[in-house]
């Protein structure tokens, strides 16, 4: 009888916590040129924050400031650092690594929505996954001992350059690998009031 009852308080203590537990790290989504044509960078920040993640939106040409608050969140222990770009800010995710990488920084997750040029990936990314329509790719850096995945999508039919970072379907496989680095994270009805 006593052995049962630990056992319950115990699944109650586990249940309790892990359902208010809040996922870790920072996302960063950088919109493309003038920010018109990365809305689907909208729907996902409203999807992860509804889901208790810290995430923000900003301009691509804002990297290198971004760069230097994602050092100070990492080097204080606020991580992982994810950055999401679409278009340009697809580009401006890598460039944005490369400056933590001179600040001494990991960046644990960098997913790219149709890029405007092939891209190298610095050696302190873990993993890469690019989505793309044409040929842009990218690839290791020296030193780069993590993961890319390209995923070419020029077959898809209803997929191009302007509403790749709309796709629920991809805007799926990118939250689900965002739980899998940053933690399941936690529901939260307020999010969308925001």
């Amino acid at each position: 009888m006593r052995i049962s009852s630990l056992f319950i308080a115990l699944f109650v203590g586990l249940t309790v916590f892990s359902s208010n537990a809040q996922a870790s790290g920072h996302i960063y989504l950088l919109r493309g040129l003038a920010g018109i044509f990365s809305t689907g960078l909208d729907t996902l920040d409203e999807k992860l924050l509804q889901r208790g993640y810290a995430a923000t939106i900003h301009s691509h040409d804002s990297y290198d400031s971004l760069a230097a608050e994602a050092a100070r969140l990492q080097k204080g222990g606020k991580g992982p650092i994810i950055i999401i770009g679409h278009s340009l800010g697809a580009d401006a995710a890598i460039f944005m690594a490369e400056k933590m990488k001179a600040a001494g920084t990991r960046v644990a997750l960098i997913v790219t929505f149709g890029p405007t040029m092939n891209l190298v990936a610095p050696s302190n990314v873990s993993q890469v996954i690019n989505y793309y329509t044409g040929n842009t790719l990218v690839t290791k850096g020296p030193g780069f001992k993590g993961a890319i995945s390209n995923i070419n999508l020029n077959a898809a039919p209803d997929i191009n350059h302007l509403n790749i970072e709309k796709s629920n379907r991809l805007q799926a496989n990118v939250i689900s690998k965002i739980q899998a680095i940053a933690g399941r994270g936690h529901f939260d009805p307020s999010a969308s009031a925001r």
